[in-house]
C-alpha cells in the first residue's frame, strides 16, 4: 500500500524514514522540492481491532530542468546530454529519496514501487526518469524492469555507497502489456487522491 503526501503529517512521516537513512549511510539529504510528488509506502499492522499504518519507504519525484541548482542528479552526472532527455524535457522527472526500511527489505515490499511509478507515470505521462541509485539498489531495479533501466554512466564513489546514473526509459516499460496487466491488477492506488496533469516548467 502507498499514499501520496499532501498533508504535514503524512510529510513529517516521510521525513522522519528518509532521515534516518541518511544519517545512517552519510547520504546528501537534498532539499524537498517545492513542485515534488512525494509517496510513502505503508505497511499495515493491526492490534487489539486497531489498523495502525507505519511508513517504511520513500520515493520522491521531482520535474526535471537541468538550470535547476537544486537539481539532486545534474550537478553530479551530466544528464542533459543525453538525446532523449533534452527532446523530453517536460516529460522527464528525477527520482530522488528512494528507500525501504531494512526491517522490511527482502520481504516483497519493493515490488510496491513498481505500483507507484506506473501511478505517477499515468498522473504525469512521465516518459523518462532519471536518478542517481544506490548500486544495490539499481541492481534490484533492474531485474524488475529490464531493459528499461539503462545505466549511463561510470560509478560515482560516496561516502559510505556507490552511485549508479541512471536513466529508465518508460516506453519500454510500458509497452509490455503482460507486465502493465498484472501491475495494474495486483496494484493499490492510493485513497487521498485523484489524477492530476503535469505542472509547467518555468524556464
Amino acid at each position: 500500500m502507498y499514499e501520496i503526501v499532501k498533508t504535514p503529517k503524512q510529510q513529517k512521516r516521510f521525513e522522519k524514514t528518509w532521515e534516518y537513512f541518511c544519517e545512517k549511510f552519510c547520504w546528501i539529504n537534498d532539499p524537498y522540492a517545492a513542485d515534488g510528488i512525494r509517496y510513502n509506502l505503508i505497511s499495515k499492522n493491526k492490534r487489539m481491532r486497531v489498523i495502525r499504518k507505519r511508513v517504511i519507504g520513500t520515493v520522491e519525484f521531482i520535474p526535471y530542468n537541468p538550470t535547476n541548482p537544486h537539481s539532486t542528479v545534474e550537478g553530479r552526472y551530466p544528464f542533459s546530454k543525453l538525446n532523449e532527455i533534452t527532446s523530453n524535457l517536460d516529460f522527464v522527472w528525477e527520482i530522488d529519496k528512494l528507500c525501504i526500511h531494512e526491517d522490511f527489505q527482502r520481504a516483497g515490499n519493493f515490488e510496491v514501487f513498481m505500483h507507484i511509478m506506473y501511478d505517477h507515470i499515468l498522473r504525469y505521462k512521465a516518459k523518462y526518469y532519471v536518478a542517481l541509485i544506490e548500486k544495490r539498489l539499481y541492481r534490484l531495479i533492474k531485474f524488475y524492469y529490464g531493459y528499461g533501466v539503462e545505466r549511463t554512466g561510470s560509478e560515482l564513489a560516496g561516502p559510505a555507497s556507490t552511485l549508479i546514473p541512471v536513466m529508465i526509459d518508460v516506453e519500454k516499460i510500458v509497452t509490455k502489456e503482460k507486465y502493465v496487466e498484472k501491475l495494474i491488477q495486483t496494484g493499490k492506488q492510493p485513497e487521498n487522491s485523484l489524477p492530476s496533469k503535469r505542472k509547467t516548467f518555468t524556464h
